[in-house]
């Protein structure tokens, strides 16, 4: 395999944007477990190698990270709980050990001159007493679910070896797919509801906030850091911070027949906001709005 740029979880929503930035698709493997015919073909279409298999095996991954010298490292779970009320305990230790065991094969069997370019979460702050603080890179993470947990200790392993990082922690990512099983999180899920005329609820009133980001900054923010300056270093990466009735309000701008439901419904915090001085401070510019994807999601798509 001459191929110099290997992505892990590469078919996801993610991935997806990523590859559209890479000119030579030749130098691109992607690996995912999705056996989608549809996705094999496209692939196959763009000249991009794509090898399915199970990264939480020793032997395959031993194969796969063997030859790459840039990793962008998207594969793991994405559709996780948001709040700790009735969990799946199983599901949550299935969530934690396949992230670990994943990245701890990553680190075994790649070069030593290798670069890792890692999504992180703002969520690795989820578990914080003080509601509408502000973090930085520096401050102390609280994470609290398996998911959370998950990327914090993967920030950690990567830290704690001899490998060249770059580590973003993202916010909540929005953005089209054609997979509609993408569209769970907040910011897409109100959109899709607005688009399809029903209502949003508001728990507590709407008071949360959303830490968000588009999928296409994402990219362009993993893209921007693929050479080897700024190493070693972690990233919050959040474009825009709103209330979740701040982002009803938004969808309702662009279909006001649906409605705004207040609810009593308890959140699991307040929320917070993600300080991005220091990514700013690279010359990455952030792109894209929240209130364009609305529209253009809603009118015409």
């Amino acid at each position: 395999m001459k191929n110099k740029i290997l992505i892990t979880g590469g078919a996801g929503f993610i991935g997806n944007e990523l590859i559209k930035l890479i000119k030579n698709k030749r130098d691109i493997i992607v690996v995912d477990k999705k056996k989608n015919k549809k996705i094999i073909s496209r692939f196959k279409e763009l000249n991009i190698k794509y090898i399915q298999g199970d990264l939480t095996n020793k032997k395959f991954s031993r194969r796969i990270y063997k030859h790459a010298k840039l990793i962008y490292h998207l594969a793991g779970t994405v559709k996780v709980p948001n709040t700790d009320v009735n969990l799946d305990k199983k599901k949550e230790k299935k969530i934690y050990n396949e992230a670990i065991v994943i990245i701890k094969n990553l680190i075994s069997f790649s070069k030593k001159k290798i670069r890792v370019v890692f999504p992180s979460t703002h969520l690795v702050f989820e578990n914080c007493k003080k509601n509408k603080s502000r973090f930085n890179e520096n401050s102390l993470p609280v994470p609290n679910l398996a998911y959370s947990r998950s990327k914090h200790d993967c920030e950690k392993l990567l830290q704690e070896n001899k490998i060249d990082y770059v580590i973003l922690r993202l916010g909540s990512v929005y953005g089209s797919s054609a997979d509609k099983k993408r569209m769970f999180n907040l910011p897409n899920l109100f959109a899709l509801r607005a688009k399809n005329g029903l209502e949003l609820k508001l728990f507590s009133g709407g008071i949360q906030i959303k830490s968000i980001i588009s999928v296409k900054d994402v990219a362009r923010a993993m893209y921007f850091f693929k050479k080897k300056n700024h190493t070693k270093q972690i990233y919050n990466l959040v474009s825009q911070h709103y209330t979740v009735k701040k982002i009803g309000r938004i969808c309702k701008n662009y279909n006001n027949k649906i409605n705004l439901i207040s609810t009593r419904h308890k959140i699991p915090y307040e929320g917070y906001y993600m300080n991005c001085s220091k990514i700013k401070k690279t010359g990455f510019k952030f792109k894209y709005k929240y209130e364009i994807f609305v529209k253009k999601f809603i009118n015409y798509s």
